[in-house]
């Protein structure tokens, strides 16, 4: 097992520690190989979770690679390049970062090999760059146009991100959810994703999930339920007005003063008068903006709320600024600082407010606006822990189709694109004299490594799996790959397994740069361990403490509880 940092030599000084020449380079191979060992079982749609337990308890079960490698805390300096892999593929392309980790990881195990063979570092990371190009040419030219109006191909699209993260009709209905809400905010060949909100209540079903032509704001943490006895709030307002407050409703105070002094049963009265007429201000400031409805990012004072009860004015208190700038869009109202600057010139307009009872929650939906495309996604899971997955999984969807209408362009997934270009590239080495060919064949058989594992990773033979797609290619269809669902060799674009283009783009070119970066260090120089001051430092109990040199990862399959892998 390769040494870890704090097992280094020392270096001359005494300070610092130090690893060298080949034992460097074997560790940093090491380090991203066990990395990539995480989250290989989790590729595909065959592909199995992984549960992660923290410190303090808190179990997350997932088979996104990005959220598990977010979760870990990698002490190996060359593993949290790997991982950055994967951080800066999901903000790019918000998916493949399976692919991208398990792409660079098998590019450095063919480099380790290419080094025992006499080849020096600088020679393969030439030829790693020529095979990327090609890759890139490649991919351009092989790419399928699409019609990004088209909902069934965009289905397509979103099934396939979806497939192996949720099963069955409920993958369906988040594809269907997932393609109504971007085809609604779409805007010549655009997506504005600050444009869909996404909103998940527990204690409900997949079923329950909808699209809602509108913003949906959750009033959890507002009061509204606290109305006036002599008049009740509306549950739907037609063409309400709307109001934004960046501030507080509530009386000022000085900075640090906790207490009031009163020396007569005059001054508490004389108090008393004071807050009433400052609350009467502020209530008939908003009722002569003509507002329906005022939404304040901070909090209300419970008088407040009751007064403009009265006047059947819905106050919601500790609106997200977020929330408060996509009203602001929806409605072409402004926030105004404070209360007092609020004019009718500041409000805006929504066709329908309402208020909906949402299992254990109280929202509110502003709709109807008009030259706004904002949709809120609702979904439904029956516990808070579905419900992040849902989220997280629809991101993921929204990002590639984002991709797909943007580009137009897409890629045959099931592994089809990979053997194509391995085979390409094959072809290419040929015409390569130099040493630089050796690398160009070894970076085609880590591209391969997907196929293969994805046919693993579903009970498939990967040998046979594999020979089988090379054999039909060569007979002249580029397009075939492994249809995972039926557990056999077929068209992708006939069945329907596509990416977007820019996903493969983005991982190939992070997976070399990354690779080539680490192939050429041949040295390791880290500073020596502080000397331990008996201070225990805060965890964060959503964070896995792990190392890829030999300190264990608190991991383990959901399929078979939890445990310990070195």
């Amino acid at each position: 097992m390769a040494r870890t940092i704090s097992q280094l030599q020392p270096a001359v000084n005494g300070t610092t520690e130090r690893l060298q020449g080949r034992d460097a380079q074997k560790a940093n191979f090491s380090a991203g190989q066990a990395l990539a060992g995480v989250i290989r079982t989790t590729l595909g749609p065959s592909g199995m979770d992984k549960m992660l337990v923290t410190s303090q308890g808190k179990v997350i079960v997932t088979n996104d690679g990005a959220s598990i490698l977010d979760r870990m805390e990698i002490d190996h300096p060359a593993a949290k390049m790997v991982m950055q892999v994967a951080e800066t593929q999901a903000d790019a392309t918000g998916d493949g970062t399976t692919t991208a980790v398990i792409l660079t990881c098998e590019l450095l195990g063919a480099a380790e090999a290419l080094i025992d063979q006499g080849l020096h570092p600088t020679t393969i990371a030439d030829g790693y760059r020529l095979a990327a190009e090609r890759v890139l040419e490649t991919l351009e030219n092989e790419a399928i146009e699409i019609d990004a109006h088209n909902p069934d191909r965009l289905q397509d699209i979103v099934r396939t991100v979806i497939t192996g993260k949720w099963e069955g009709a409920d993958a369906q209905l988040l594809a269907e959810i997932a393609v109504e809400a971007v085809q609604a905010i779409e805007h010549n060949g655009t997506v504005d994703r600050r444009n869909i909100t996404n909103q998940a209540v527990a204690g409900g079903g997949y079923r329950d999930s909808e699209v809602i032509d509108g913003l949906v704001i959750d009033l959890e943490s507002s009061s509204t339920s606290i109305v006036a006895p002599e008049a009740e709030l509306p549950r739907q307002i037609e063409d309400a007005t709307i109001a934004l407050v960046d501030d507080q409703l509530t009386i000022e105070t000085v900075d640090g003063l906790g207490t009031v002094s009163l020396d007569t049963p005059e001054q508490r009265q004389a108090f008393l008068d004071y807050e009433d007429e400052v609350y009467e201000e502020y209530v008939a400031t908003i009722a002569d903006a003509g507002a329906d409805v005022v939404f304040c990012q901070k909090s209300i004072d419970d008088p407040i709320r009751y007064l403009l009860a009265r006047e059947n004015i819905i106050a919601v208190e500790r609106t997200r600024k977020d929330e408060l700038i996509k009203l602001g869009h929806a409605t072409g109202a402004r926030y105004v600082g404070t209360v007092d600057q609020l004019t009718a010139m500041d409000t805006g307009h929504a066709g329908l407010v309402e208020r909906r009872s949402v299992g254990n929650r109280e929202l509110a939906i502003v709709s109807e606006c008009l030259n706004s495309k904002q949709v809120s996604i609702l979904l439904r899971g029956g516990t808070k822990h579905i419900n992040e997955e849902m989220k997280r999984v629809l991101d993921d969807c929204l990002d590639a189709l984002t991709l797909a209408i943007e580009t137009q362009v897409v890629l045959p997934g099931g592994g089809a694109a990979e053997v194509m270009l391995a085979e390409d590239l094959r072809k290419h080495a040929e015409g390569i004299s130099g040493r630089e060919q050796l690398a160009i064949e070894a970076f085609g058989d880590a591209l391969e490594t997907l196929p293969r594992t994805l046919a693993k990773n579903a009970g498939m033979d990967p040998i046979d799996a594999l020979v089988d797609v090379r054999r039909r290619q060569h007979e002249g269809n580029v397009t075939i790959g492994l249809d995972i669902r039926n557990g056999d060799i077929g068209d992708m674009v006939t069945t329907g397994v596509l990416e977007p283009l820019a996903i493969k783009q983005r991982a190939v070119t992070n997976a070399y740069e990354a690779a080539t970066m680490l192939i050429r260090i041949d040295d390791i120089i880290a500073a020596a361990p502080e000397t331990d001051t008996g201070e225990d430092e805060e965890e964060d109990s959503d964070t896995l403490h792990a190392a890829t040199g030999g300190y264990p990862w608190s991991i383990g399959h959901s399929m078979g509880g939890h445990g310990h892998a070195h």
